[in-house]
């Protein structure tokens, strides 16, 4: 999915913004509307970028949490176990489309 290929490709995708972002800002002193259209599709790259990065580290971060608990909770019931594995799977699901 999107997400996949974002966080595959993620610095290629990061570095061809931050060269349109800055060669929109060039351009906008010959061709101004076409500099500017430039300088936004740099910055929209950027952004996305680091918004699939930080949904990335988010979601880990949030895994992290989730076994540490649950690992505290499993050795009481095994139910608990079952339960980790579910919510892991669904806060993954939304990055990487598969449930």
């Amino acid at each position: 999915m999107l997400g996949d290929i974002l966080l595959k490709y993620w610095k290629i995708i990061l570095g061809v913004g931050i060269v349109l972002a800055v060669g929109g800002l060039f351009l906008q002193q010959t061709l101004p509307v076409i500099g500017k259209i430039v300088e936004f599709i740099g910055f929209s790259f950027v952004a996305i970028v680091a918004y699939v990065l930080g949904y990335k580290n988010a979601t880990d971060e949030a895994e992290k949490q989730i076994k540490a608990e649950i690992e505290k909770l499993a050795k009481q019931d095994i139910r608990y176990k079952f339960a980790a594995d579910r919510a892991i799977k669904n806060i993954k699901a939304p990055l990487t489309g598969k449930k």
